[in-house]
């Protein structure tokens, strides 16, 4: 199961001035947080005393990389891949971690860091509970095999368990989610539970009051900005928490409500004590924050869980009296998500289906930012828009800007696949010479015929999934390639653009970044790629 490694010869290392000592610390949800003695103070802490243990290792510098949150099953870690980096630079002499599932559960990619990669560079490295030193006596191939093989093994056993221990706490009603939403705080005494926040929660009571009373989404959120009354974000962040940052240009510091901030809550059926988990669902496994959001019918909804907020009663008068649905906007123009507000900074709405168009509405529910009132044409922001591009396309390919930032994106895209292209039959390699060496203990009577089926057959179970994975690379590659050549195609519609009569999405998504509208007379376009912005009055 392993590559026939390269043994480095024991050394005691010459301490330098400059002998650096990467401590690589590894956290995921599926290594029970909650348990101290995987923690990472816990993990900083046992390397730190260890390292001070040592004479030899006097006067090192150490340098911290640290996963949090980040499952062990991929190498896609964002520090993992920092110290990857500074290894090949050879900026590390020596890695140190709590244990060798910390490094990662992945086989085979630990195995070819630990018997190839860092041999080669002659990096020492240190798994403090496995008592492994590949300086000093390096454990055997076989022996490190079995030992990555239980950490792959344990890992994916983890996750499930951890999983079907979750969906079961979802159905009993308690809330997994991180925060509790807007008008609840997390209960001190029952941790999955959500207690009401009274000062919130006379908010959200307010907003149902009004919408029983008559008043639509836009009069609500007039209401709450003229009483100044913060919105959930800004709420959350004057009880301590750490929140994103506005998207305002004038005042960062300066949130609103909105149509959707409102609506949002009135739609919300937690407010009536329902328990809603499994809403959304991660992307890649054992990787936080990457989510997408699931079908209602995945949900996991429990009634009554939480006390209530509003009534059912008065949840089912609040939409009758309301009858708002949410505002779907159509990515069907050619200026979708490019034209803003000058002022706010705000996606200007676009209205109207025959003679669309745009506006802000920040001015409908604020009068902080004192947005200019205007309505401009679709048509108007096109014929300005048309009239630069028809300017300015010549010097773009003149000057090569498009073309070399599609070579750029497009180069480094296709080296990544080939990249992993090249690890995946590498690993290919190293699981069929494995089942050569196991047959040959195999014929040696090293091995028994019941064993040597099994493993074998573990190793065609691995190599057949390695192999769907380059056949996806394969395609994936393709797929570069076919984008490459539509950017061939663009850069030689750009040339004649002289001779087009009319914009598409392909072009205005291509060179501009954004659009900014003073007035129909009065239109900023701010180019892509770093190119000069442009102001232009209409005629």
């Amino acid at each position: 199961m392993l590559a026939n490694a390269r043994v480095m010869a024991p050394f005691a290392p010459v301490m330098v001035s400059e002998y650096v000592i990467a401590r690589y610390l590894r956290l995921s949800f599926e290594d029970n947080p909650d348990d101290e003695s995987n923690s990472i103070k816990n993990q900083r802490d046992m390397i730190g005393d260890y390292i001070g243990g040592l004479e030899e290792f006097a006067g090192a510098r150490i340098v911290d990389y640290v996963d949090d949150g980040i499952g062990g099953r991929h190498s896609d870690r964002m520090e993992y891949q920092r110290l990857m980096r500074d290894v090949q630079s050879g900026a590390v002499d020596c890695i140190i971690v709590k244990d060798l599932s910390r490094i990662g559960r992945n086989m085979l990619d630990v195995d070819d860091l630990l018997m190839n990669v860092l041999v080669t560079l002659r990096v020492r490295f240190i798994a403090i509970n496995n008592r492994y030193d590949s300086f000093k006596h390096p454990i055997s191939n076989l022996e490190l095999a079995f030992t990555n093989f239980a950490n792959e093994w344990y890992g994916k056993d983890l996750a499930q368990k951890a999983i079907s221990s979750k969906r079961i706490k979802m159905k009993r009603g308690e809330s997994l989610g991180r925060w509790a939403i807007y008008g609840y705080k997390k209960s001190d005494v029952e941790k999955n539970k959500w207690v009401v926040d009274e000062e919130a929660a006379d908010i959200v009571r307010l907003i149902f009051s009004l919408a029983i009373d008559g008043k639509n989404t836009t009069e609500i959120a007039r209401i709450l900005n003229a009483q100044d009354v913060l919105t959930p974000g800004r709420y959350k962040e004057s009880k301590g928490y750490r929140v994103k940052g506005c998207w305002q240009v004038i005042d960062p510091e300066y949130a609103y409500w909105d149509c959707g901030s409102v609506l949002r809550i009135l739609n919300d059926e937690r407010y009536m004590g329902t328990a809603i988990n499994c809403m959304t669902k991660v992307r890649m496994p054992g990787k936080r924050g990457d989510t997408v959001k699931r079908p209602k019918e995945e949900w996991i909804i429990v009634p009554g869980a939480n006390p209530f907020i509003v009534s059912e009663a008065d949840f089912k008068a609040a939409h009758d009296a309301l009858r708002e649905k949410p505002v779907n906007v159509s990515a069907d123009h050619i200026f979708f998500k490019k034209v803003k507000c000058p002022v706010c900074g705000r996606t200007m709405r676009r209205s109207g289906k025959y003679n669309p168009k745009f506006y802000c509405t920040t001015g409908q529910f604020t009068a902080h930012y004192n947005c200019p009132d205007v309505k401009v044409p679709q048509e108007a922001i096109e014929a300005v828009v048309f009239a630069s591009i028809r300017q300015h396309t010549a010097l773009l390919v003149e000057q090569e800007e498009i073309r070399l930032a599609a070579a750029r994106q497009f180069t480094a895209r296709a080296g990544q696949i080939d990249r992993r292209l090249r690890d995946e039959e590498k690993a290919v390699k190293l699981l069929e010479e494995s089942i050569t060496k196991h047959y040959m203990a195999l014929v040696a009577g090293d091995m028994t015929q019941d064993v040597f089926m099994k493993k074998k057959a573990i190793v065609n179970e691995t190599i057949a999934g390695k192999r769907t994975e380059m056949e996806r690379l394969r395609e994936q590659r393709a797929a570069v390639d076919d984008g490459e050549d539509a950017i061939q195609e663009n850069i030689i519609r750009f040339q004649t653009m002289q001779s087009v009569e009319k914009l598409d999405r392909v072009i205005v998504d291509a060179l501009i970044d954004h659009i900014l509208v003073h007035g129909e007379k009065d239109i900023e376009i701010v180019w892509a790629d770093r190119l000069p912005n442009k102001r232009r009055n209409a005629s």
